[in-house]
């Protein structure tokens, strides 16, 4: 199983797939713009990952 996280921020946005012992697995980082672009790059990374 594996678990998504976000930390988000007002200049970077970290999202991390972790096992369920919270190994991360993966992990990216990226800058803080306007909402719409910032949730779309999180949703992008999240979709490369089985369910």
């Amino acid at each position: 199983m594996l678990l998504g996280s976000i930390e988000g921020g007002g200049t970077k946005f970290v999202c991390a797939v972790g096992n369920e012992d919270y190994q991360i697995q993966d992990m990216t980082v990226f800058p803080t713009t306007t909402p719409a672009e910032t949730l779309q790059k999180a949703i992008d990374y999240f979709k490369k990952f089985p369910e």
